[in-house]
C-alpha cells in the first residue's frame, strides 16, 4: 500500500510573481491568451468567491442542500501599477504621449496568476482563468514630516471560461519544481496546448 502524500503545513509568508494575460478568444473549442506580463511589488491579494447554500425542506427537516457558486471578487494592492499595465487591465487607451479614459470604458477579459510563498521556501500557485478589472480610484495625499509610501490597489472579477468552464486554478510547489510549475502555468494559459507562431 502507497503511503499517503504528506500535506504540506507552511505557512504563507509572502506573495510574489503576479502575471497576467490578455485573453484573446474563448469558444467551446478554444482559448488563447496573450503572452503573460509581470507586474511587480504587489503588497496584498484578497480573493472572494460567491456561494450561496439552498436548501430543501420536508417533514419539518431540511431535507437537501445545494450549493450555488457565482463570481470571484479579487483586490490587489501594490507598490505601484504602472500606467502602462493600467491602460492594457483597464481599457483605457494612449493619445500619444498621453493615456485617455473614455466615457465608456471596455477592459478586457485576463487571467492572472500568483505565488503565495511559503515558510519552507515552496509555493501555493494561485491563478484565475478569466475576469476584468475596474477603474480604481485615484488617492493621493500631501508629504508631510514623516515620508509614507502611497500604494495602488485595483479591483475585478473572474468566472469560469467557455472553454473547459475552469474558474480558479491551485498547486503546491516546492521551491525547486520547474514541471509542475510549468504545467500550472499551461493550464491557466494554455490549456489547448497549441504553440503561438
Amino acid at each position: 500500500m502507497a503511503e499517503p502524500k504528506k500535506k504540506n503545513l507552511s505557512a504563507t509568508v509572502g506573495i510574489d510573481k503576479l502575471h497576467y494575460a490578455i485573453l484573446q478568444s474563448d469558444t467551446e473549442e478554444a482559448v488563447t491568451y496573450d503572452e503573460k506580463v509581470r507586474l511587480p511589488f504587489v503588497q496584498t491579494i484578497n480573493i472572494e468567491t460567491e456561494q450561496e447554500i439552498a436548501k430543501a425542506y420536508g417533514d419539518n427537516k431540511v431535507a437537501e442542500m445545494a450549493v450555488s457558486t457565482g463570481v470571484s471578487t479579487v483586490e490587489f494592492q501594490f507598490h505601484a501599477l504602472p500606467l502602462e499595465d493600467r491602460v492594457a487591465l483597464l481599457g483605457l487607451e494612449n493619445d500619444g504621449e498621453l493615456v485617455i479614459q473614455k466615457s465608456q470604458v471596455n477592459p478586457p477579459y485576463v487571467a492572472v496568476v500568483l505565488e503565495k510563498t511559503k515558510g519552507d521556501g515552496s509555493a501555493e500557485l494561485v491563478g484565475l482563468t478569466k475576469g476584468m478589472f475596474t477603474l480604481p480610484p485615484t488617492e493621493a495625499q500631501t508629504k508631510e514630516d514623516s515620508l509614507e509610501f502611497g500604494n495602488d490597489t485595483i479591483s475585478g472579477e473572474f468566472s469560469g471560461r467557455i472553454y473547459d468552464d475552469v474558474a480558479q486554478v491551485f498547486a503546491h510547489v516546492d521551491e525547486d519544481d520547474e514541471e509542475k510549475r510549468q504545467a500550472f502555468m499551461d493550464k491557466v494559459f494554455n490549456p489547448t496546448g497549441e504553440t503561438t507562431p
